[in-house]
């Protein structure tokens, strides 16, 4: 299935790579569809930059440009505020899927887009009160409208700064079925990286989280802290249902692109696969995991072949090891049968639990 929204950590690598933006200015803001807004910035420097924001799912940089016949009122309300606003900050909101556009005109102001849920994109003053919303919402702990006081949603982990003893406490009380989930949602990480996490590390990512050990738990914290060195210049690696910030183990990138941005950037949200192409998918999908097993099916025929001939040319000898075995079993016990055949060169090993003997043909 092609990828709908970003993780925490590949916001982080987004924002790492935003931050030439900052003392940039907006020149020009585009609400070209209900969710999705396109802020046109002069970068110092580096002159005109397209910044696509998706509403609940992702923002990137872009180099395409639809400009709506009439902008929306939304839109005319941020245009009246925050054009020619120069960008003082960029910065993520702790762990969360928010992203902070701290800017400067007459005022200050805060662009805020939330990446999560429904997601919203909400402009505040200097005192945190909104002034426009992309959408008005109502949730259980704050209100999204103009007028209110803007709240961040609650944080409770931030993954990027969770400590060894944290760590254990939250893997302890964890009430998830699996160690895996439990890093996806209790800590942040989200199931693609909690999986990469136990992979890196060897951990089975089912193991249940009260039984990770203090050394596993070390090494979780420490694979964490490298993804957060390896998104401090991250890269695009394109896979058939991911996009990532860097190499994932065990698997080959389609395509690799040399920022990030570039790489979300190729993703189409908006675009309906027809359920006969899903169809399609699925099926060439199966099909490849048959031929996978119908090849080693094959090997593993190809090699049983030549142990089945190897075993016939050898019949004799171990036919006469056999019957030797057999009258040995007469009167004596399987511990002295093994001190006898030991003296034999071709006699590897006996397991005299499974009473078994290899032999070296």
């Amino acid at each position: 299935m092609p990828k709908k929204a970003i993780s925490s950590l590949e916001l982080a690598a987004l924002v790492n790579e935003l931050q030439f933006l900052v003392q940039g200015k907006i020149s020009q803001i585009y609400h070209q569809e209900k969710k999705e807004m396109l802020l046109q910035l002069h970068a110092r420097g580096r002159g005109k930059e397209l910044l696509k924001i998706i509403s609940g799912k992702w923002l990137c940089l872009t180099g395409m440009k639809l400009v709506p016949l009439r902008p929306s009122g939304f839109c005319m309300q941020l245009r009246k505020y925050i054009n020619n606003a120069v960008i003082k900050d960029i910065y993520q909101k702790d762990a969360e899927r928010i992203v902070v556009f701290e800017l400067e005109k007459e005022k200050r102001y805060s662009l805020i887009v939330e990446l999560f849920s429904k997601g919203n994109v909400i402009l505040t003053d200097e005192m945190s009160t909104i002034i426009t919303s992309l959408e008005r919402q109502i949730w259980k702990d704050r209100v999204v409208k103009p007028g209110e006081k803007y709240v961040f949603p609650k944080s409770e982990v931030n993954w990027k700064k969770i400590t060894e003893k944290e760590l254990a406490t939250i893997l302890k009380k964890s009430e998830k079925k699996n160690l895996a989930v439990s890093l996806a949602t209790e800590v942040g990480l989200g199931g693609l990286y909690a999986e990469e996490v136990c992979r890196k590390n060897e951990i089975d990512k089912n193991k249940i989280p009260q039984d990770i050990t203090e050394k596993e738990a070390k090494e979780i914290i420490n694979t964490s802290k490298e993804f957060l060195k390896w998104i401090k210049e991250p890269q695009g690696y394109i896979y058939e249902d991911e996009v990532t910030p860097f190499p994932l183990m065990d698997q080959k990138e389609m395509v690799k692109t040399k920022t990030y941005n570039e790489a979300i950037n190729t993703l189409k949200p908006n675009e309906r696969i027809s359920p006969y192409e899903t169809k399609i998918n699925s099926l060439n999908k199966i099909i490849t995991t048959q031929e996978e097993a119908i090849q080693q099916l094959q090997e593993n025929i190809e090699l049983n072949t030549k142990k089945g001939e190897l075993v016939y040319e050898k019949y004799s000898p171990l036919q006469k090891l056999l019957d030797i075995v057999a009258e040995m079993r007469k009167s004596k016990e399987w511990s002295e049968i093994a001190k006898e055949l030991k003296k034999e060169k071709k006699i590897t090993s006996i397991d005299l639990k499974s009473k078994t003997i290899m032999v070296e043909l």
